[in-house]
């Protein structure tokens, strides 16, 4: 018999194609693991609205930094998402990682949430943002009315006034048949008992129709109005009278996907737990009290006109104030949500974080 040496066969090109490939993905994956993940946060505020820079910035170094490297998020404006892009939608579906937007959705779709767009009570954003927060925690609505997304923060902005094109409004009365562009249905029935016409439309659009002079004036937040420029096209300002609640508030959310959330490690999602909550909530809210402070100055820089509604008018506003919250009433009810009670329990929380005692 003849003693046969065995000899192996050189790697064929298939073979050595594969070798190569996992040790690509070995190294790819050491470098993830070294350098850490970045997660896509989708916003509706231009990159370089004082709100990115009061706050977005400010969240996502502090992430960086206390994450060590390892989770860094990279803020992309919502227009690079395409023109009405709707990024509560975007976050459900997993697209994006993080979202802050504008809650602008019919109340049918958040109805406890939504309680707090109501004309109720009110002194700072910041106060307001922390009984806010207190509310999303009481009724549990990271499950009840937004599903598996993590409520991160959450904020009311500051109290809303009119600005106007030309038209002034020193007193209610000059509302009257005045058309008043708003981001959300919420205010419809509140102008509507002023004689006004109410004019719900995105917040870009309004751009269009103050320089078209389709509307006469919008109702909005003094950092809403400087968030989106609005200001260079208005020239008179009305605030509410003193003592009279907000004619309604905007409300915003910072979300994220569940996904996302649970592909970190447990002291990652410890360090977006420790930078979310009451005080994220209240730190957005100081945001937007600063931003409105500092518009407020350079409206009466540039010498625009700034009234504040007579207390003579205080009871016409809280008649206009009582309709929309009469209506949510019966809505609520109607879902079986005791609404009396909720807007009591709104009010006592206002009054707990935000009283102006």
């Amino acid at each position: 018999m003849f003693a046969h040496s065995i000899t192996h066969p050189p790697l064929s090109g298939l073979y050595r194609l594969v070798i190569c490939a996992a040790l690509l993905i070995f190294a790819v994956s050491g470098n993830a693991f070294a350098h850490g993940v970045t997660f896509k946060l989708q916003t509706a505020q231009p990159i370089d609205s004082a709100f990115s820079k009061s706050f977005l910035d400010l969240w996502a170094n502090k992430i960086h930094d206390e994450s060590r490297g390892r989770v860094n998020l990279l803020i992309t404006p919502q227009n690079q998402g395409g023109a009405g892009t709707d990024l509560f939608q975007v976050v459900l579906d997993r697209t994006a990682d993080i979202v802050w937007l504008d809650l602008q959705k019919p109340a049918a779709s958040f109805p406890i949430f939504s309680v707090f767009g109501m004309p109720l009570e009110g002194t700072t954003s910041e106060g307001s943002s922390r009984a806010l927060w207190s509310w999303i925690d009481i009724n549990n609505l990271g499950f009840r009315e937004f599903g598996e997304l993590r409520i991160l923060a959450a904020s009311r902005h500051d109290t809303p006034a009119f600005h106007m094109r030309e038209k002034q409004v020193s007193s209610l009365s000059d509302l009257k048949g005045a058309k008043i562009a708003i981001p959300t249905s919420d205010a419809e029935t509140f102008l509507t008992g002023l004689g006004a016409s109410p004019v719900v439309i995105s917040g870009p659009a309004m751009r269009d129709a103050l320089a078209q002079s389709s509307v006469d004036g919008v109702l909005l937040s003094w950092s809403a109005l400087a968030s989106t420029k609005l200001d260079e096209l208005v020239k008179m300002h009305a605030t509410a009278p003193v003592g009279a609640p907000w004619a309604y508030a905007e409300l915003s959310v910072l979300l994220m996907n569940p996904d996302a959330y649970r592909s970190l490690a447990d002291d990652l999602k410890q360090v977006i737990r420790n930078n979310s909550g009451i005080d994220a909530s209240a730190q957005i809210g100081k945001s937007f009290d600063e931003i409105a402070l500092r518009a407020r100055k350079r409206a009466a820089d540039r010498g625009d006109a700034l009234v504040n509604l007579p207390e003579s008018d205080l009871d016409k506003w809280r008649e206009a104030c009582n309709a929309p919250i009469d209506e949510r009433v019966k809505d609520l009810d109607a879902r079986g949500l005791k609404g009396e009670e909720l807007i009591t329990r709104a009010r006592a929380l206002i009054d707990e974080y935000d009283s102006a005692d």
